[in-house]
């Protein structure tokens, strides 16, 4: 499970393991910070370490586009989405969201995500993760 660091009020030293983990898996990422200390105005931070004394916001990464390798798909392909549970699936004509997936009845569809190295998962939300192929 991942914390949410983007409301914390408490001083690094004062973080529990999991927390102070957090905002170092943030950092690693190549996240950015809104830190405060001892009263200071918030200011953003992009690097260099924790101090105990410290209060750290993680700013929210920019969310990225699945990658698909389009090469690897069959030419009749000309859309890839993912529904809400994590499948993928290969389109010819371009599908419709619904609440939870992504459908068409007047094409042929494949689901693709058994097969590795054809999508690297992004983190944009799944509503956000249909794509055409490129000309």
């Amino acid at each position: 499970m991942t914390i949410d660091m983007t409301n914390n009020r408490v001083p690094y030293g004062l973080l529990t393991d999991e927390e102070k983990a957090a905002l170092h898996d943030h950092e690693k990422a190549g996240g950015d910070f809104l830190v405060t200390t001892l009263g200071s105005p918030w200011f953003i931070k992009t690097s260099g370490g924790f101090t105990d004394h410290g209060t750290y916001r993680t700013v929210p990464l920019p969310k990225t586009q699945d990658v698909i390798a389009w090469d690897r798909l069959p030419d009749w392909v000309e859309w890839v989405a993912r529904d809400a549970d994590g499948e993928i699936y290969a389109w010819q004509d371009e599908p419709i969201g619904n609440s939870f997936f992504w459908h068409t009845n007047s094409s042929e569809y494949r689901r693709i995500d058994d097969f590795p190295g054809i999508v690297q998962i992004g983190t944009c939300d799944w509503r956000d993760s249909k794509q055409r192929r490129p000309r």
